[in-house]
């Protein structure tokens, strides 16, 4: 009986220091992100500039045809083109200052007759070229996201739910009213947990799509957007 006890209490015990090591990984990605936006915040902080009020709705029109019956192998390459994106999608930009915008991007498609899967993304860029912001362009930026999506299995009508943070790096033309955008996105690391009985929340780093192929591996993400 004493053996049992001594089993249990020390999966628990194990339990207990794996959840901490998460916690720690969480917590580090937060800071990371807090003091990256805080830095930009204060070198933009002096300039005393207006707020535009900018408002732009485009897509992702590489995600678009991985949305249908496509190539098993172009679905397999295509998504890092198309920013791990899916599929009919959307996404929303808001200029509140010349060198500031936050954005939002949804996703929703069938990747294939098995699963569905819906995604958001949601953080801010901040752009580095003042001689382009002050001529009304936008230039080379960066940005701090969070990215959310469910993959549903339809058979087994099974949850899959994660969280991300990722970073952005990337380069924005506008021309009229149309906004060219082209980035790089480098993610951080995934919390994941599920709607399957029996099993539990977990996180780690996770700094590329194939991790058991190519370790650090970042994401490519073109969006046309119209100003409205």
């Amino acid at each position: 009986m004493k053996h049992r006890n001594t089993k249990q209490w020390k999966g628990t015990e194990i339990n207990r220091l794996n959840r901490i090591k998460i916690y720690h990984k969480l917590i580090f990605c937060l800071v990371m992100v807090s003091q990256i936006c805080g830095y930009q915040s204060e070198i933009f902080a002096q300039q005393n500039r207006s707020l535009h009020g900018e408002w732009y709705i485009g897509t992702n029109p590489v995600a678009i045809p991985l949305g249908f019956n496509i190539k098993p192998e172009s679905k397999r390459f295509l998504p890092i083109l198309a920013g791990n994106e899916y599929g009919i999608n959307l996404v929303g930009t808001y200029f509140f200052r010349p060198n500031q915008s936050i954005e939002g991007r949804l996703s929703l498609s069938n990747v294939h007759q098995v699963a569905f899967v819906g995604q958001f993304h949601l953080g801010s860029n901040y752009f580095l070229q003042k001689n382009k912001i002050s001529k009304g362009q936008k230039g080379w930026y960066f940005g701090a996201y969070i990215k959310c999506w469910d993959f549903y299995n339809h058979f087994t009508q099974i949850h899959f739910h994660n969280i991300s943070p990722y970073f952005s790096l990337g380069y924005m033309k506008e021309m009229n009213r149309l906004l060219f955008d082209f980035r790089l996105n480098q993610t951080l690391s995934v919390l994941s947990w599920s709607s399957l009985e029996h099993t539990r929340a977990n996180a780690d780093w996770m700094l590329s799509p194939w991790p058991e192929f190519i370790p650090v591996l970042p994401t490519i993400t073109f969006t046309v957007s119209y100003r409205i």
